[in-house]
This record gives C-alpha cells, structure tokens and sequence, in this order.
C-alpha cells in the first residue's frame, strides 16, 4: 500500500497547488487588483516556510488562515515597494517609447534601458525571499535585493526565462493561468533562490534563516 499512499500524497499536493493559485487570486482581487498583487505574492512566498503548509495532508483552513495573515502584515509594506517599482517601470517605459522615436537614440539608448528593466524585474523577484528569509534593515534588505541580480547573475536569469517559459505554456493551455500558474513559479522560484541564498551563506552580512 505505500505506493498508494505515494499516490494520494502527490494528488493531495497537486491540488494544494490549485489552492494556493486561487488564494493568490483572491488576495489580488482583494486588494482591488494592482494593490493586492505584491502583498498576495509576499503571503505566498512566506506559506512555504510555514508547517501548516509543509504537512503531507495540510488543513486548508489552516493554510487559508497563515496566508491571510501573511497577506494582511505584509500589505502596507508590500504596496509600498510596489509604487516605488511600478514607478520605475513606467518611467523606463516612457523613456523606452521616447528613444523609440529617435533614430540615433534607438541605437544608443534603447538597449541599456532595456537592461535596466530586466534588471528592476530581477530584483523584484529577489525581494520577496530577501524580506522573509533575511534579517536587517529595510536599507540593508534594499542593498541585498538591488545586489543580488548581479550576485547570482544565473539564477535572475533562469527565474525570468522560467516565467516566461510559464507564460507561454499558460498561453497555449488557458487553464494553467488561472488553476496553478502563479503557485508553480512562486514554489519553484522560492526553493531555488533560498537554496542559493544559503549557500553563499551570509550574504553582505545578512543573515539567512533556516526555512524551518
């Protein structure tokens, strides 16, 4: 019977994923939508630490309940950093468009703020892992997060080629947007990036928690 236990562990996981995807989608309709998607993404990233999570057949109650307390302490916070990046894009945006227009300025221009874009994106996905699994202050934190993508120049770019691979396979199957896509990558992305954080050990003096 141990294979049939297997079973029921891996079905029981796939549907958790399912779980976690629509507990995104909540957290973000929540917040209106562009307020509810860092904090949403934050609650997740910290669920995977959490032994409510961690169980063989986890409480969904239980799991629904860590999620939105995540959610709720990290909303202010959260949001904050969301304007200071959605500021960034769009002015990276806009210059992109302006440069655009100018021949010489296409040539010489164009592609460093297309760096600096994917660059800001890499960071973001640092940011997440960085405020749970790091101790320090937000300046610390700041520095690691803004480091780090030349840190692990690999890894910022697997985590945005893996995105991208997700997009296209939720693209050409719509129902993996709405049934997994989100929980996939962030469960992914956060079992690779603290893998790494924890190997390099004490990363510019920050102190990198056990996932306990």
């Amino acid at each position: 019977m141990a294979w049939s236990n297997k079973i029921m562990i891996y079905l029981d996981k796939a549907v958790n994923i399912i779980y976690l995807n629509l507990l995104w989608v909540a957290g973000v309709v929540l917040g209106l939508g562009f307020f509810g998607v860092f904090p949403a993404t934050y609650a997740l990233f910290h669920l995977q630490k959490e032994e409510a999570y961690k169980a063989d057949y986890p409480s969904y109650l239980q799991i629904a309940k860590s999620f939105f307390t995540a959610y709720k302490k990290g909303f202010m916070k959260m949001n904050g950093l969301a304007l200071i990046y959605g500021a960034i894009l769009y002015v990276l945006w806009i210059d992109m468009q302006l440069v655009k227009q100018m021949a010489i300025g296409l040539a010489v221009l164009y592609y460093p703020l297309l760096f600096i874009m994917i660059y800001v994106l890499a960071a973001i996905v640092y940011t997440f892992p960085v405020a749970i699994h790091t101790e320090g202050t937000f300046k610390q934190k700041a520095k690691l997060v803004l480091a780090l993508p030349l840190l692990m120049p690999v890894q910022s770019i697997f985590s945005l080629l893996f995105f991208l691979v997700l997009l296209a396979a939720a693209y050409k199957f719509s129902i993996i947007l709405p049934l997994c896509f989100i929980s996939i990558y962030i469960i992914c992305i956060e079992r690779f990036i603290s893998g790494e954080l924890m190997k390099k050990g004490a990363i510019k003096e920050e102190i990198i928690k056990e996932n306990m």
